[in-house]
């Protein structure tokens, strides 16, 4: 579990050949030299620093693993540490939403430190902690170097010997640091990167902040996917879902060698979460439509589909979990972290995102278009209208992408959105038809009487209402164009 602290300490800027006198003060007990390297975290606006948080992992010294800070108080500041993991801890990222959102939380710093340490005290027992400190700082606006002093008090000490500690520094040629942090210094040059609102932008610009946001969803909730919060599979999942159909839509925009193995793991994230998400919801739509029929459906029926769905729900949700902490769902967050540290992308993405992105949108639409064709020659045969769902959800995505930069969009959004659900309700009531058969066979009913028959009828009813609904939603999104 991570711990909390209070962090009281000062920082300094110190000129070369800085030597602090503490005589009369305090003595000096020991030193120590630590090299210290630290990855911090944050969003690619960096609102941790701006806000006066911290967020890094660190090791080379006495306290490696991670450590958030945030923004200092009358006495100092609060530190929570963590042990040491690849990812954020999950505790720390719950916390820094309280800055970030939904945002993603990345590498945007690398700070490697050489510290000389001095533990200073009096009587023998130590009183405070002199580090010395030259830092070297890498971001994506380059490379910095420079020298920095930070005193500390030993917890429980009185704050006014931090004065006199202080005004020895300052005698001995130090100033105190502009900067709170050494991350907020390194960060200082770096631009903060908002999300595109023109169709002058960069495509690039607009395909980086969906993907960003897409991320922070995965990782901000991924606690919540964990203990099973209500709608986080399902947020989850579809976030997913957008990542996935950003990488194939867009395709032409991206390294193609980089993103097709990125949208495979992401396909199998999506399965694993939609085995338990398909529960639920199946689940609730039942639940629906036996409260609805009331006293036409025994209550072994109705306890038989609901007590398969239940236990089918929890099965998958704890394979899920299984899931999330194995090695592949590991390597799973690092190459997401990485399409927005090194996005992958072409030169081509670099022109307007206006001149660029439409074209390949009307690539989607007239897919949706075909598809629909092949299924009018079948139209009973609905995995064919399932396909035409997952193309038209392409196009939904797509558009929810290049809304805020490319005029026109919102209304398509809205429309498109009608096909998806219309479409997906057709699907819906095959795989609860195909449930009701199952489940009926299992307790040695006949589905094709009594109460299973009730239930199947309903099925159909929504089937032919959905089919309907989806004809016309599509006809208002394809029919109108040239």
């Amino acid at each position: 579990m991570p711990e909390r602290a209070l962090e009281v300490e000062r920082k300094f800027t110190a000129p070369a050949g800085f030597a602090p006198d503490f005589t009369g003060l305090v003595e000096v007990l020991a030193t120590a030299v630590h090299e210290l390297d630290a990855t911090y975290h944050d969003t690619l606006a960096c609102d941790l620093a701006d806000a006066g948080w911290s967020l890094r992992r660190r090791t080379g010294g006495h306290d490696d693993g991670w450590h958030l800070k945030r923004p200092a108080t009358g006495e100092g500041r609060v530190e929570v540490t963590a042990a040491l993991s690849a990812d954020v801890p999950g505790a720390l990222r719950q916390e820094v939403r309280e800055v970030t959102g939904l945002a993603a939380v990345i590498p945007v710093a690398r700070l490697r430190t050489t510290r000389v340490e001095t533990f200073l005290g009096t009587d023998g027992v130590p009183v405070a902690t002199l580090a010395q400190d030259a830092v070297r700082a890498t971001t994506r606006a380059g490379e910095d170097a420079w020298a920095e002093v930070e005193v500390e008090l030993v917890p429980g000490v009185p704050a006014a010997l931090l004065d006199g500690l202080s005004e020895h520094l300052v005698a001995a040629g130090a100033t105190v640091a502009p900067h709170t942090s050494k991350v907020a210094r390194a960060l200082a040059a770096v631009p903060r990167f908002t999300p595109p609102a023109s169709p002058e932008a960069p495509a690039a610009d607009v395909l980086l902040a969906w993907a960003a946001r897409q991320v922070g969803v995965l990782q901000a909730l991924e606690a919540g996917v964990r203990t099973d919060e209500p709608d986080h599979v399902h947020k989850a999942r579809v976030a997913t879902r957008r990542l996935r159909s950003l990488l194939k839509t867009f395709a032409r925009l991206f390294d193609t060698d980089r993103t097709r193995p990125l949208r495979a793991e992401l396909r199998w994230l999506g399965t694993v979460l939609g085995e338990p998400r398909d529960a639920e919801v199946l689940r609730e739509e039942f639940g629906d439509l036996l409260a609805e029929l009331g006293t036409d459906v025994a209550p072994e029926v109705r306890h038989g589909l609901l007590d398969h769905l239940r236990a089918e729900h929890d099965r998958a949700h704890a394979a899920l979990v299984t899931e999330l902490d194995g090695e592949r769902a590991a390597a799973l967050r690092a190459a997401l972290v990485s399409l927005l540290t090194d996005p992958p992308l072409r030169g081509r993405a670099d022109r307007p995102a206006g001149e660029v992105l439409p074209p390949l949108l009307a690539r989607a639409v007239a897919e949706v278009s075909r598809l629909r064709e092949e299924a009018r020659e079948a139209p009973e045969e609905l995995e064919r209208w399932h396909e035409v769902r997952k193309a038209a959800k392409a196009v939904r995505y797509a558009c929810e992408a290049m809304e805020a930069s490319v005029p026109g969009l919102s209304d398509e959004v809205t429309a498109w959105e009608a096909v998806t659900e219309s479409l997906g309700e057709l699907q819906d009531t095959a795989v609860a038809s195909d449930l009701i058969v199952q489940v009926a066979r299992r307790s040695g009913a006949d589905p094709d009487t009594g109460a299973w028959r009730v239930l199947r009828d309903a099925q159909s009813d929504r089937r032919r209402a959905a089919f309907a609904e989806g004809q016309l939603a599509l006809a208002a999104v394809l029919d109108r164009r040239p």
